[in-house]
């Protein structure tokens, strides 16, 4: 763990200085591309009017090109600039009318501007990569939902490993229940995003209202699914599911998310008790719980036993010894 923190810290480091570096090289030579077209046109008489500000146009274009990430774009604009304008030097020479050389420094302008926004423009996709960096190990790190303010997905995690201790320490149960919307694309559809946000947050308020203090309610995604650590059996749970359709039923739950307009969240509902044989697993158990889901106060199969690896392999074993029974007493009749 500490070998891959250094391996990590050593790659910000690099990043970091390579795109200072990168941002300051590209600077300078921004700089020296403005300071030679300075010369050149502080040089050149007035004859050379119309020359240097056809440059200056083009260069300019060529600058925006590359400052806005078209670099393709600009490189092949400064180089039909650079052979275009080579070539009229070219033949200015040949006709002999070649006076003013200064004026060759406008063959360098351009290239130096597309070379200097490249690497500014490499500085920065190296910037939004450490950033990129920075906000993953932020959101490791956050452990409450930014729209309910329940503790999330993570926090959930964690407290279904303290819960388990505690409920083998004590001798008691633990049910874990999944509450989900069940038409959330549709929703999302219908409604804004900030009318959505509503709707996820007066369930978080419904489900708060709902479960005893004891319980521990968890916003586990961004799409209003909920998870409850509920600290008793299946038929504990079956009375928390009765609560729950009461109050998630109540229509006038969601008025005025919709001005004029009247909508229905149909929920669903899942719910398993924690069984020795998942060994603590908190990933199985949650995916245990929605893979029971149904629609909530619809019948359903109800809550139910966690089903594990070790009961299914028991069932298995079972009933091959069943079958081999049969076959002992077909032969002992034969």
């Amino acid at each position: 763990m500490a070998k891959e923190k250094k391996i990590r810290k050593e790659k910000e480091k690099k990043v970091k200085y390579t795109g200072k570096t990168s941002y300051d090289l590209g600077t300078v030579l921004i700089f020296c591309a403005f300071a030679a077209a300075s010369i050149v046109m502080s040089n050149c008489s007035q004859d050379l009017y119309k020359e240097n500000l056809t440059m200056v146009v083009v260069t300019f274009t060529v600058a925006v090109l590359a400052a806005f990430r078209v670099v393709n774009a600009a490189m092949i604009l400064a180089v039909l600039q650079t052979v275009i304008f080579i070539g009229i030097k070219i033949a200015s020479a040949a006709s002999g009318n070649l006076d003013e050389k200064i004026s060759l420094g406008w063959i360098v302008v351009p290239i130096l501007i597309v070379l200097g926004y490249t690497f500014i423009n490499r500085a920065k996709k190296e910037a939004d990569l450490s950033q990129e960096i920075m906000n993953d190990q932020i959101n490791e790190l956050i452990m409450t939902d930014p729209i309910t303010g329940l503790y999330n997905l993570r926090s959930m995690y964690m407290d279904i490993q303290t819960q388990i201790s505690y409920a083998e320490r004590n001798g008691k149960d633990i049910c874990l229940m999944i509450l989900k919307p069940k038409y959330t694309e549709e929703l999302k559809t219908a409604l804004k995003a900030k009318e959505f946000k509503e709707v996820v947050v007066r369930l978080s308020k419904a489900v708060c209202d709902t479960v005893r203090l004891e319980d521990r309610v968890y916003s586990i995604d961004s799409e209003g699914g909920f998870g409850i650590i509920l600290t008793c059996d299946l038929e504990g749970a079956g009375l928390v599911e009765e609560r729950l359709a009461e109050k998630l039923g109540d229509e006038e739950m969601y008025s005025g998310v919709v001005a004029g307009n009247d909508i229905r969240v149909d929920m669903q509902y899942g719910c398993v008790q924690y069984d020795e044989g998942l060994n603590r697993d908190a990933i199985r158990f949650r995916e245990l719980a929605e893979a029971a889901l149904n629609d909530i106060n619809t019948g359903g199969n109800g809550p139910k036993k966690a089903v594990t690896g070790g009961a299914d392999k028991k069932a298995e074993e079972d009933e091959e010894i069943e079958e081999i029974e049969e076959i002992e007493e077909t032969e002992e009749v034969e």
